[in-house]
């Protein structure tokens, strides 16, 4: 059967079974405040710190996401590697969210999750797109199909109506970037009302002056609808942050809370595991999870600007992954790294049925293309603890490790679907010590 029916096939059964299963279940989003956040970068950090700003606040928030699941009491650690189940996974844990007395349940949305229906029964009361960046071309078919698989949230959005939950009138809100230039794209999906964030003056909300430095973010936003201004410092790195955190102030504000009150809760959030990780230092050592040219480019610029000393030099560790994902790419994120790094070791990620070893020469044509030199300043090495260990080698304590590419994740993917146990974190400071 031709690999284009089967996926129309896949999708008409998550259509039925989602709509079914959500009728099983007493349709829970009914009573409960969702929110639902897409994007290329930047969803799983909103979606993360959304949860924690709004606990601290004092509600109860169920989460589906690509590294935490709370059922409004507990948060568990996602170990599936599917950022948006289906199944009707989300429906049952948004059955179990309510019961706990959760009042918000909050969405990772994926393009994926939504091409195959797995939001179809879900009354979602807000939603966000924090960018769009090419991404999962192959698997969409390309960029506009892409743009029109995260666009089905809005116009499932767009169906949704006003309702009371704990006595409440929640009315429908859509956030956009109003820097990104896809933004007016999703705006036009759908009628309802249209917030955003960002640095231009035609900003919901509006960046101010920002800082990034070691200790975190220091910020100004402004309210442009009541002109107020207002400051934020939070330990969260990296000034790509303050997009995602000016969604999450948006968010908090609309379900009710005053910016002073949201703004001190930011003061003392967690950083978000696997996103600009600081995990250890003398020689520093970050994690993050970046995997696109962009992200990459973000997690650079940073590191170099706000840790990076005239003494240090920077490592990059990274690589690519497998199984026909986004192969365009590779050569793209070697020539970033060899652009913003001292010393470049590319290495293995999840190569799923691919030759490992193709995709590391792929990457690595893009280091080399950045001037760099083999075995001087750049290296092959296939193993992805034997790059982590040349990286301890080559650092002085001065010096800064960034890993990329995993994040959190807790397994790399081989051939047959084999699942090899691997967390970037706890296998570098197994090396450190």
């Amino acid at each position: 059967m031709p690999r284009a029916i089967l996926k129309k096939l896949k999708s008409l059964y998550h259509l039925i079974f989602n709509y079914s299963i959500n009728i099983l279940f007493g349709s829970p989003s009914e009573s409960l405040i969702v929110i639902g956040i897409t994007g290329t970068k930047g969803k799983t950090s909103t979606v993360y710190t959304l949860y924690q700003t709004l606990v601290k606040l004092g509600l109860k928030v169920g989460l589906t996401s690509s590294v935490y699941s709370s059922n409004g009491i507990e948060l568990s650690k996602n170990k599936i590697r599917n950022s948006m189940p289906g199944r009707g996974q989300i429906h049952r844990l948004m059955r179990e969210a309510m019961n706990n007395g959760a009042n918000v349940f909050i969405v990772e949305v994926t393009s994926e999750g939504l091409v195959q229906n797995r939001h179809r029964g879900i009354h979602f009361d807000s939603v966000i797109i924090t960018n769009l960046y090419p991404e999962h071309l192959e698997a969409h078919g390309g960029f506009e199909n892409y743009k029109k698989a995260k666009g089905l949230l809005f116009q499932s959005f767009e169906k949704s109506q006003s309702k009371r939950v704990d006595s409440k009138v929640i009315t429908p809100l859509s956030w956009v970037n109003q820097d990104d230039e896809h933004q007016e794209y999703y705006r036009g999906l759908t009628k309802k009302q249209v917030y955003s964030t960002g640095k231009s003056k035609q900003s919901t909300l509006q960046m101010l002056v920002i800082k990034s430095d070691q200790d975190g973010l220091d910020f100004g936003y402004q309210d442009n609808n009541s002109k107020q201004k207002y400051q934020v410092t939070t330990p969260v790195l990296g000034e790509f942050m303050g997009y995602n955190l000016l969604f999450v102030i948006g968010i908090a504000k609309w379900l009710g809370y005053d910016y002073k009150s949201i703004n001190k809760v930011l003061n003392n959030i967690n950083d978000i595991p696997g996103r600009m990780n600081k995990v250890s230092t003398k020689p520093t050592i970050f994690v993050d999870y970046a995997h696109i040219p962009e992200a990459l480019e973000k997690v650079y610029q940073t590191i170099n600007t706000s840790f990076k000393s005239k003494n240090s030099k920077t490592i990059a560790i990274l690589g690519s992954c497998g199984g026909g994902r986004d192969t365009w790419k590779r050569s793209p994120m070697g020539k970033v790294a060899g652009q913003m790094n001292d010393y470049v070791i590319i290495t293995d990620e999840d190569p799923y049925d691919e030759n490992p070893q193709s995709i590391i020469d792929e990457v690595f044509s893009g280091v080399l293309e950045a001037g760099k030199i083999e075995n001087q300043n750049a290296w092959r090495i296939t193993s992805r603890r034997e790059a982590f260990q040349k990286a301890i080698d080559l650092a002085q304590k001065e010096d800064i490790i960034i890993i990329t590419g995993k994040g959190s994740e807790t397994s790399i993917m081989r051939r047959n679907g084999f699942k090899e146990n691997w967390n970037d974190t706890e296998e570098i400071l197994k090396l450190l010590k």
